[in-house]
Parts: structure tokens; sequence; C-alpha cells
């Protein structure tokens, strides 16, 4: 279906609907929360109410949304509609919101993932964009009138994940979009000014741990940095603080594949995985273990004993870079 049909078909759908709900994937980013943010003011232009449904409330990381927006915190399962926004597969909604997608009457996937597995009853996947955002600015840029508050929520998302315009998802199509938004008025500087210049003292004690913990394994060619659930409880951070060493290993001078772990809950490992190469490709490691994504940044979880778990993350990495598969 092409995009004009299908933003109509969702806004007669949930037209019809008496409760329309939003959601994005566990651990939301900025693409995810942009994109539900975005979608329920296109919806409003368009008359219809929805909620922006999360597993918990969201941390101090998302100083820009979370004061003055409101969010249902584990639904009940009683909406017509669900939309999801970049949420690759049905593992990957949040717990307290799989209920929801249970027996929503009409479900809708809006996303921008190569892994993407097409589980809603009705799909919208472009995984040649940027983001979730970018797709949803191209989804329904005639059905709504474009204002600051809407370019605000896509510009952010937008920006987090092409890496501030500089990963290889930037394309021409980003360009253009970012231009119409920034004619809304937007102040992007201010924008990322609130967002990401003033970091918590927390943050900061984190990723100094973060780099502190960096080894490299394979002739240099992997670097992998780990953070335990002590290093979470003893600075206070959360795991979005503990981020900021994910961009940053990619950089390093001869390091193919890095892999960023995080141990916000006792035994709940999350991995981060990216590459600054055309020719590796991260998502095909990260669906070995259970995870996916993009080419160059992809998420799994470790389960079972930890240091067997990493040990056999490493090992496969190693084989895909020797091999050549990607």
């Amino acid at each position: 279906m092409k995009s004009n049909a299908f933003a109509k078909n969702v806004i007669s759908l949930c037209s019809k609907a008496k409760r329309v709900a939003i959601s994005g994937h566990q651990n939301p980013d900025y693409d995810a929360l942009g994109s539900c943010l975005a979608m329920r003011e296109i919806l409003a232009q368009n008359g219809v109410q929805a909620d922006i449904l999360l597993e918990q409330p969201l941390d101090s990381t998302f100083t820009a949304f979370s004061k003055d927006y409101q969010f249902v915190i584990s639904p009940e399962p009683n909406y017509d509609v669900l939309i999801l926004v970049d949420t690759a597969e049905v593992k990957l909604i949040p717990p307290s919101i799989q209920g929801v997608f249970g027996q929503a009457k009409v479900t809708i996937n809006i996303d921008h993932h190569q892994s993407n597995t097409f589980y809603a009853g009705l799909n919208f996947v472009l995984p040649d964009r940027s983001s979730a955002c970018e797709v949803l600015f191209e989804l329904f840029k005639k059905r709504c009138t474009l204002n600051r508050e809407i370019a605000k929520f896509l510009y952010i998302g937008i920006y987090t994940d092409t890496g501030g315009f500089v990963y290889s998802n930037t394309h021409k199509s980003t360009m253009l979009c970012l231009a119409e938004l920034m004619d809304t008025g937007l102040e992007a500087e201010k924008l990322l000014q609130i967002c990401f210049k003033n970091k918590s003292r927390s943050a900061f004690e984190i990723t100094k741990r973060a780099f502190a913990s960096v080894k490299f394994y394979y002739e240099d060619k992997i670097a992998v940095s780990v953070l335990r659930y002590a290093d979470f409880s003893e600075t206070k951070a959360n795991l979005n603080e503990a981020k900021y060493i994910v961009p940053y290993l990619p950089t390093i001078d001869g390091v193919l594949v890095s892999i960023s772990v995080s141990e916000p809950q006792k035994g709940e490992f999350h991995v981060s995985m990216r590459t600054a190469f055309d020719n590796v490709n991260v998502s095909k490691i990260a669906e070995k273990f259970g995870g996916g994504g993009h080419k160059r940044a992809s998420g799994l979880t470790l389960k079972g004993d930890f240091d067997k778990a990493l040990n056999a993350l490493i090992a496969h990495t190693k084989y895909v870079l020797e091999n050549g598969e990607n």
C-alpha cells in the first residue's frame, strides 16, 4: 500500500475507534518517543485522541519530553487500535503492553528496521529510511499541519538515530525532511541543548566506569565495554545514562565492531553493537542471539551465564569478521 493510502487508512480506522493507543519498543529511545509524540499530535489534528503507553515513567535522561506530556503507565488492555512505532517485532513490545497488543481489534506497525517481521494487522516499513520519525514524516506530511511541536519530535528522533546526521543511514530523503522541519521555525540548537548538553553527574560517573572497563579482542578489531549491576547501583545511573560510550567505541582506530553491555537490573544484560564499516553487518551477529536492528547498529539481550554468553558473542563476532558474513 502506498504511503498516502496507508496514512488515510490509519486515520480512518482511528477515527472510528473508541480508544486508540500508541507505543514503542522496550527501553524507548528518542526515535521511539519522538514517533509516539508526533503520532499523537498528528491524530489530534485529525480529530482523534490517543494515549501513549509506557512500561514505566521516563527517567531524567528525557528532560525535553518528561515534564509536559501525559503518558499512561502499565495500561489496561481495553484499546480498539494500537499503533506501534519503531518496534521491529512482537518480543520488543514492553511486557505491560503485550496484553493491549493481544486484545486490540486493529494493530498497526510503523517502522524502519531491516529486521521487522511485519507482525501487525497493518504494516508500513521503510528500511531505507533513517528512523521511525522519518517514516512518519513521509507517511503523514500531507495529512497534518507540520508545526514546531511535531517538528521537534521528529527532529530529535532523526538526529539520534543518525548519530547527529553522520551515520550512513543519512540519505537525501533525510536532509529534505530536515529542511521542511526547519521551515517550521524549529529551534534545533536549543532543543539539542536541552536533550544532550547538560549531562547529570551520575551519567558522568557511569561513563567513566564504562571507559575503564573497555577490553579489546581479535587483534583489537573488537572493543567491549561492560557495566555490571554494581556500577549502576553505586553511581545511581540509569540505562540511558550508560549509553554515552556506545557511539564512541566505533571511532577508535582499528575497531571493526564495538559491543557495549549494561546490567541495570541484576541478571538483565542489554547489549548494543555498532560498526562504522559498510562491509560489516552487526544485525546478522545480533540475530544469532535473538536480537536485531540495523546493519551498523543493533541490539540484543544476553541470557544465561554471563561470562559464557559474552564469550560466545565475542567468538561469533570474530567468526563473522573472519569469514566476511554480512
